[in-house]
């Protein structure tokens, strides 16, 4: 695995630091309005490493719903569809929507959009990573981990074909691997 890694980006220890800042940050947003209540609804499957961190980081009451979309085959992006429904009523809470990466947005306006109809108090957005030279400026993400550049990243979750998921640092996939 590691002759397909061009270079770390993005060390697990950085990472885990800006986690915990993330953390504070959104404890800091939540704490005055305890009494709606708190859900953090992640986009699967991409997200679950964030997420499993960012919650254990996190002094709130919450509850956790997610979802799974589909937005990309391979390297490409493809218009993003739900696969599975949300698995939880997030009526009148506050909700924060927790995603990997953030590109092209379609995946979190998307599921933004499904959220809305459900009628929260409040929506949140928080994404580990953006790539600012692709994010749409009607998608916005209130708390963001890192700003990268555009190169296609794996590890922490993020994957190529289901591989490298399990990576611990956030690494860039050789060009070489996904031209193929």
């Amino acid at each position: 695995m590691d002759h397909d890694i061009d270079r770390i980006l993005i060390s697990r220890h950085r990472i885990a630091e800006r986690v915990m800042e993330l953390a504070a940050e959104i404890a800091r947003t939540y704490a005055g309005d305890v009494e709606a209540g708190l859900t953090l609804v992640t986009i699967l499957s991409g997200s679950l490493i964030f997420l499993s961190d960012l919650i254990r980081c996190l002094p709130l009451r919450m509850k956790i719903g997610l979802i799974t979309v589909s937005s990309y085959k391979g390297t490409k992006p493809t218009p993003a569809a739900i696969l599975q429904q949300l698995n939880t009523d997030v009526t009148g809470r506050h909700v924060l929507l927790v995603d990997d990466i953030l590109d092209t947005g379609g995946t979190l306006r998307l599921v933004r959009e499904q959220l809305v109809s459900a009628g929260p108090k409040s929506i949140r957005t928080c994404v580990l990573l953006r790539k600012p030279s692709k994010a749409p400026p009607d998608v916005p993400a209130d708390f963001v981990g890192f700003d990268i550049e555009d190169v296609f990243v794996v590890g922490y979750g993020l994957d190529f074909n289901d591989h490298y998921r399990n990576l611990p640092d956030i690494a860039v996939l050789r060009p070489e691997v996904y031209a193929s």
